[in-house]
């Protein structure tokens, strides 16, 4: 009896687990283009480990030590604890990088996964605009790296957004960027002049958050709009090309930005492919009071992106088919094809994972019989291939 995979994760065959391999190849070069080293930290967390270990998305149970454990919901929470326990008196930056799994509950009316693969980067140590233009200029040459056209990146700062909220006291402010990072515009108004702001600084609030573009941010005047444009400025000088956007209104759900933030979209879908910014607080929290700033890429989603517009992997190689004919001919034969660089399958092919195939025979210890009847040396096979 054979029974299907837990609602919410899949088995991903090898047409898409070979495409999902060239995308991690691709994103790491990029990361590795700007000095970020690679890490994986475990799958499994304390549950209890820090803010973003909270709430009800998260997949819980119980060791055998009894302990309350939980599969890993992102990745920049166990960077901050990790980074926390193991770098807690280093000096410098930290250039982290990571393509790995996440998991996170969703109710079964949604029909959405609950496994799916992150890729990102984080900056702990420097702040600043230099800092922040770096990661967003990052994010923007991996995607390109990736193959990605079209897209945009929207740029916002919760700073500036939280400025607009300044006639209000501390818990009230609180409470209206609660309501906003639920996407509840209205109540986060409503609740503003509830806790008694005025006419006047409403309407400037709601003009603030409805900014998007470089001349209506500079239009409000607020010292944070300069900082918005400069770290756009120098991230376009890191990586040029008008592909980023300030955009007010973008305020993440997750609660630990701080200052700067982006979401990288495509027009035609209605969700972005990557989200980041600066989170200056969250290493606090676990004993470790560190700036730091990063992305993380939806990777399905980028690869949903990249084959809707026609990408395929870049430098995939061609499998041959190889049908035997003696063992010591077909050992031979075999290896003399590898050795030219050429990917050799003896027997048929049951599943190719979208590579191309070029069925071919062993003729002898010294040549192969192709399909047309021709009958070449590997060497001459792999220069035609090629």
């Amino acid at each position: 009896m054979f029974t299907a995979p837990p609602r919410g994760f899949r088995d991903v065959l090898p047409t898409e687990a070979r495409e999902l391999r060239a995308i991690e190849r691709d994103l790491g070069e990029a990361f590795e283009a700007y000095g970020y080293v690679p890490l994986d930290p475990p799958m499994v967390e304390q549950s209890n480990g820090g803010p973003a270990m909270a709430g009800d998305r998260l997949m819980r149970f119980l060791d055998r030590d009894g302990a309350l454990v939980a599969l890993r919901p992102d990745i920049t929470t166990a960077v901050a604890r990790l980074v926390a326990q193991r770098y807690a008196g280093a000096e410098g930056a930290l250039r982290l990088s990571y393509f790995a799994p996440v998991f996170r509950e969703e109710t079964a009316m949604l029909g959405t996964e609950r496994e799916y693969l992150q890729a990102g980067v984080e900056l702990v140590g420097p702040g600043g605009p230099l800092a922040d233009a770096e990661v967003l200029a990052l994010l923007a040459e991996s995607l390109a790296r990736a193959g990605l056209r079209g897209h945009t990146i929207e740029v916002g700062h919760v700073g500036l957004v939280r400025e607009l909220f300044a006639d209000l006291g501390e818990d009230a402010r609180e409470g209206v960027l609660s309501l906003l990072r639920r996407g509840d515009f209205v109540g986060a108004f409503a609740c503003a002049r509830g806790a008694g702001m005025g006419v006047a600084a409403i309407a400037n609030a709601k003009r603030g958050l409805g900014t998007r573009g470089f001349k209506a941010v500079d239009d409000l005047r607020i010292p944070l709009a300069d900082e918005l444009r400069e770290v756009i400025e120098i991230a376009r000088g890191m990586f040029p090309g008008d592909w980023a956007v300030p955009n007010l209104g973008l305020i993440p759900a997750l609660p630990y930005y701080t200052g700067v933030v982006f979401e990288a979209l495509i027009p035609d879908q209605g969700f972005p492919i990557a989200a980041g910014g600066r989170y200056d607080l969250l290493l606090a929290a676990f004993g470790a009071d560190r700036r730091a700033t990063g992305f993380a890429i939806d990777v399905p989603r980028l690869h949903l992106a990249l084959f809707a517009s026609g990408w395929r992997p870049r430098g995939d190689r061609v499998l041959i088919a190889l049908a035997p004919a003696g063992a010591a001919a077909t050992a031979r034969v075999a290896s003399a094809l590898r050795a030219q660089g050429l990917a050799v399958a003896v027997g048929a092919v049951a599943e190719s994972a979208g590579l191309t195939v070029i069925n071919a025979a062993v003729r002898d210890a010294e040549r192969v019989r192709l399909g047309d009847g021709r009958e070449v040396t590997p060497a001459e096979l792999a220069r035609e291939i090629s």
